[in-house]
């Protein structure tokens, strides 16, 4: 039995070429991935840093775009009639590169005080740099009667929280 491999084109792990009159760009340098294994949660009216939810990333070349790709389930709590939201952040650093705000109403003669929301969020960076940068999920409540909560628990589907990033050539 003989096998056949046919493609149009390979793109080398350098990256595609880019430059003048050459069509090229967008080839995936590399890719690294983690998931949340464990609830956090803040009643902070500031900005604090999801506890084991960072990655980090060497790009290859200065010109590299990073790709990052969040998923989490937010849950907000509270224990009575509060307009609020929660609101996340991702940060390369200390700069923040991306934002999402989960607002909600909580009414206090419902039994169940809580709102939950699947938040996908999806930004490209542009670091300029080859050192290893890493990438961070922070999250704050606009009330601090309100607790803001990121799901963990890798792997069971309903309440996976992950964060991806692709190292993209320009």
């Amino acid at each position: 039995m003989t096998s056949e491999l046919r493609v149009d084109k390979i793109i080398p792990t350098s990256g595609a070429p880019s430059g003048s009159g050459i069509l090229g760009g967008g080839g995936v340098i590399q890719v690294v991935s983690m998931d949340l294994v464990s609830t956090a949660a803040t009643t902070s009216t500031s900005y604090v840093d999801v506890s084991n939810f960072n990655l980090s990333i060497t790009p290859k070349f200065t010109t590299s775009r990073i790709l990052v790709i969040m998923s989490c389930r937010v849950n907000s709590t509270s224990g009575s009639n509060i307009n609020t939201r929660s609101s996340l952040r991702i940060s390369r650093g200390s700069t923040p590169i991306s934002n999402h705000f989960v607002g909600h109403y909580i009414n206090v003669s419902s039994s169940d005080k809580n709102n939950y929301e699947s938040v996908c969020m999806v930004n490209f960076d542009n670091p300029g740099t080859t050192s290893a940068t890493t990438y961070k999920v922070e999250m704050a409540s606009d009330n601090s009667a309100c607790t803001t909560s990121i799901s963990g628990g890798a792997g069971d589907g309903s309440h996976r929280s992950s964060l991806t990033l692709m190292e993209v050539s320009a």
